[in-house]
């Protein structure tokens, strides 16, 4: 035992033989108790080569095996360190068979620091029962030790297992969305099944890290450190693992927990209520084409608005601006569709008035067009990225948003192809007014192309007729006109003055004349009625032309273009003011 004992410590201590000479143990053992242990070692070990029964020696070796087991590297195997240990608990085992009562009375000095008062007789002495308690805690201590380094071992490759396991989950729920805003529009409950699956196998790991640290820490062991450095997550992309140094036990991982829980707070803060609102605005319209279809009248028809709130929140999540754009194409589609409600235009159906049928049908064609452009924009906007993100909401397309497109582009487009010719036939049955045997063109533009004199160029349209405003060759005139487009009645006004701008005030005209000529100051306001017969006029000099006017308690106040105060003048038309 002794040889063997000796020899595998020269092996694992490296301890070169001193030179062949006899150690005196007494000699020895003022080195060994000043612990000074690199000088004793060397003849520590030679002296039990020749002496097996020096009890004080083997306690001594034991504490020399226990000074180096700080240093020993316990990773990736413990098997030096067990080794060591195994030798240190039998050199005090060792010493504990050898402590006995001759011993003490032959070697006391050796034993000194247990040289205690006992309390039952007051006496000073030596209890061998203090050494052996001592030894073996020492035995206690170095088995303790070993089997924290095995739990070490066995949470070192738990840790690395949950944290390998942890990098597949994690690197699968990263690549599986292409950025954060696909992640909190498309996760349904198996994707936040997933993201709380990601947060445990997060926290798994680095509680068993911790665990593992802290232990690992409680050893003192100089040659680890162990280190948890958790880093801050900024976006998305910061969900990739970060490659950590598992050889130096610092590792650096950031803090998924954090912005996964932010994620999942900003789903249910944001991103379900933005979608429940979008849901219910676009169930709205789709029930409000429905009825604006048929309504009867004006009270019936139900307002369609996209909620500020919506506007907002879908301005930042669909970039393209489809889901925007598909409500305004509904919201269009049903203002569209009122224009053809013959409940609320009835002059759709009054063959006679074709004036306003003719602006009816000019302004559905208008917003046809406007409608067809929308749909081909949206097409062309629309990506497989924005369905995905929205699934919910395209779902309600049927039988899905491509073929709900272009359903609504042939139909918008066979429409507009027959509208389009309609108005084009009733804009000719609009192109002039008859006035006896005359033509008085709606437009000069018009007047121009058919090489006329006779032209309108204003147009106030009232419940029951037209109040028009024009020249003849060279004559201004105000005439009434049915919606038939034939003149009712005819004014022919002053050659001397044109026609500046006519207002609707009270139902009744108010006419501005401006001079020709030199003098072009020189302005008349007549105030007529619808039948043209005159209430008041007013003969003034000016260089503003009437811009607007308005009645209060029997005052007229007349502005000019820039909004100021021209003319007050009471109920017949005198100035009381300016």
């Amino acid at each position: 035992m002794r040889f063997y004992l000796i020899g595998i410590l020269f092996s694992l201590l490296f301890i070169s033989s001193v030179e062949a000479q006899r150690i005196r143990y007494k000699n020895l053992f003022p080195i060994l108790q000043s612990k000074d242990f690199t000088s004793a070692e060397p003849q520590l070990l030679k002296f039990l080569e020749d002496n097996d029964d020096e009890a004080n020696a083997y306690f001594y070796l034991g504490e020399i095996i226990v000074s180096k087991l700080d240093t020993v590297i316990i990773f990736p195997s413990t098997e030096k360190y067990d080794s060591m240990a195994n030798l240190a608990i039998s050199a005090y085992k060792k010493s504990i068979s050898l402590v006995d009562d001759r011993e003490i009375r032959k070697n006391d000095n050796y034993y000194a620091a247990y040289n205690r008062r006992d309390l039952r007789t007051g006496k000073f002495g030596i209890k061998i029962s203090d050494i052996h308690l001592d030894y073996e805690n020492k035995i206690k201590e170095i088995t303790n030790k070993k089997e924290l380094i095995a739990e070490l071992h066995k949470l070192k490759d738990k840790s690395f297992q949950e944290y390998e396991q942890f990098a597949k989950i994690v690197n699968s729920f990263y690549e599986a969305y292409p950025d954060e805003s696909a992640f909190v529009l498309r996760a349904n409950s198996p994707d936040k099944e997933d993201l709380k699956e990601v947060i445990d196998h997060y926290n798994e790991f680095i509680n068993g890290y911790t665990k593992f640290s802290k232990k690992l820490k409680s050893l003192n062991h100089p040659r680890y450190n162990p280190q948890l450095n958790i880093i801050e997550i900024e976006s998305w992309y910061g969900l990739k693992l970060i490659q950590s140094d598992f050889k130096t036990f610092i590792i650096s991982i950031q803090d998924y927990e954090k912005y996964l829980l932010s994620l999942k707070d900003k789903i249910e803060s944001e991103v379900k209520p933005l979608k429940d609102l979008l849901y219910k605005t676009d169930a709205a319209f789709d029930e409000a084409i429905s009825k604006n279809k048929d309504a009867k009248d004006s009270a019936n028809i139900q307002n369609m608005i996209i909620p500020e709130e919506l506007k907002n929140g879908l301005s930042k999540l669909d970039k393209s601006n489809v889901i925007l754009n598909l409500l305004e194409y509904k919201k269009q589609k049903s203002q569209t569709g009122l224009l053809a409600n013959v409940n609320l235009y009835p002059v759709l159906a009054d063959s006679s008035n074709i004036y306003q049928r003719a602006n009816i049908v000019e302004e559905y064609k208008d917003k046809l067009a406007a409608q067809l452009e929308l749909i081909e924009m949206i097409d062309e906007n629309l990506i497989d990225r924005t369905v995905k993100d929205f699934q919910l909401f395209f779902d309600g397309f049927e039988p899905s948003i491509n073929a709900y497109i272009d359903t609504e582009k042939t139909i918008l487009k066979q429409k507009l192809n027959n509208v389009s010719q309609k108005s084009e036939v009733m804009s000719r049955q609009i192109e002039f007014f008859t006035y006896e045997s005359d033509s008085i063109y709606l437009t000069p533009l018009i007047a121009a192309t058919r090489e006329s004199k006779k032209y309108v160029m204003n147009t106030i349209e009232l419940d029951s007729m037209l109040l028009v405003g024009g020249l003849i060759v060279e004559n201004p005139f105000v005439a009434s006109a049915g919606f038939d487009m034939k003149i009712k009645s005819f004014k022919v006004l002053d050659s001397a003055f044109t026609i500046n701008n006519m207002l609707l005030l009270n139902n009744n005209l108010l006419l501005n004349l401006r001079s020709l000529g030199e003098d072009q100051k020189s302005q008349i306001v007549k105030y007529l009625s619808p039948d043209l017969e005159e209430i008041w006029k007013l003969e003034y000099a000016s260089g503003s032309t009437l811009g607007g006017a308005k009645v209060e308690a029997g005052i007229y106040f007349l502005y000019d273009e820039e909004g100021n105060v021209l003319k007050t003048l009471n109920s017949q038309g005198e100035i009381i003011g300016n």
